[in-house]
């Protein structure tokens, strides 16, 4: 059993304002934190100016205009106002779930290489971390999720297995049938999250999305984020999807006006934005083939990615590619923290930000001996 009771902090990409002050640039490409470089939608930036005015005011505290959006968006009849939750940012809904179903006396699940801030809110309410090993054999889920050693891992103590889909940082996907056919050998005392931040981007490669599992198994959270697809990161917010039993449990847990008014309504509106969505979609896809064909051509190894993101793989010269892309103005993320010291995370920016990563990243390369 692989356990892990350090604790692990989030780091963020560091800000272009900081990487143009330390090296002396005018400019700085920022691929490091899987933001939409298209977004936001302008119908959302175009009600902003209106929005700012009514800031003297406290915001709806049960968000209740976005619930309704939610709900009419996904157009499920099991899916009701009283099974979502608002957060500020798919992360509170994550740390909710922590402190609802984790405690000192139980042990919180997930595969090794998945999102960190699992093991972050399971450090923070003391819970055992017991992490699963990942897929090994090199193929499409090289490094996902592997739930057959994730299942052997279930103790009477388990409490909440946490599954990102797509994963991050590796861009991987579970199968639906496989996460389902999971799900069901799974006690139904156990608390499944399936966090889907990067969904939309999955979904457009043809990979089924979880919702439908909530109607069959009232143990299933289902989270979804306004940061990466939606493009709005800088106001946090984001939702998560369950049954009414569980979604009272942690909406008890949520500070009141958790979420403020304008991220409430540029979420709303940017949720039914599709020309929007479907831009920055096909825009993300025809990016990252391009990317995958250069990385290709000079025999750097990725990941295979359903996100906006890649991982490639750097070997012992992971940092050393870092430090000078960022010294030459592009920031890029590394994965030390994630157990991956041999492998960078690269955002998908535009044409442009791609083609001068790769023009700068080809420089880099040549002063390796």
């Amino acid at each position: 059993m692989s356990v892990k009771t350090s604790t692990s902090n989030y780091q963020p990409g560091q800000s272009i304002e900081y990487v143009q002050k330390k090296y002396g640039l005018k400019k700085v490409i920022k691929l490091a934190s899987n933001e939409n470089p298209f977004g936001p939608s302008k119908k959302a930036t175009d009600k902003v100016s209106k929005l700012i005015l009514d800031i003297n005011r406290y915001p709806d505290g049960s968000c209740m205009h976005l619930k309704k959006n939610i709900k009419k968006f996904l157009s499920k009849s099991y899916i009701g106002l009283d099974n979502i939750t608002i957060g500020n940012g798919s992360n509170e809904i994550l740390e909710l779930v922590a402190r609802t179903y984790l405690s000192a006396d139980s042990e919180s699940l997930f595969s090794k290489h998945s999102f960190i801030v699992y093991k972050i809110i399971s450090n923070s309410m003391k819970a055992k971390i017991i992490e699963s090993k990942p897929i090994t054999k090199k193929g499409a889920d090289y490094l996902g999720a592997n739930l057959i050693d994730m299942k052997s891992k279930i103790s009477k103590k388990t409490n909440v297995i946490f599954i990102a889909n797509p994963n991050n940082p590796t861009g991987t996907v579970v199968d639906f049938k496989e996460l389902e056919g999971f799900i069901k050998s799974v006690p139904k005392r156990i608390i499944i999250v399936i966090d889907e931040a990067y969904y939309e981007y999955s979904s457009y490669e043809g990979h089924k999305g979880a919702i439908s599992l909530i109607k069959k198994y009232p143990n299933v959270i289902v989270t979804r984020s306004f940061s990466k697809i939606y493009a709005l990161a800088g106001l946090r917010i984001g939702y998560g999807l369950a049954s009414k039993n569980i979604t009272q449990k942690i909406n008890n847990k949520r500070q009141p006006f958790n979420v403020n008014h304008i991220a409430q309504s540029m979420a709303a509106i940017s949720l039914n934005d599709k020309k929007f969505v479907n831009k920055s979609l096909r825009e993300n896809a025809a990016a990252r083939e391009w990317l995958m064909d250069q990385l290709k051509k000079l025999n750097i190894d990725c990941l295979n990615s359903n996100t906006n993101f890649l991982t490639i793989n750097l070997g012992k010269n992971a940092n050393f590619v870092f430090q000078k892309l960022l010294s030459l103005g592009v920031i890029l993320r590394p994965l030390e923290n994630y157990g991956l010291k041999n492998y960078l995370r690269v955002t998908i920016g535009k044409k442009i930000e791609c083609t001068t990563f790769i023009k700068k990243l080809k420089k880099v390369l040549s002063s390796i001996k």
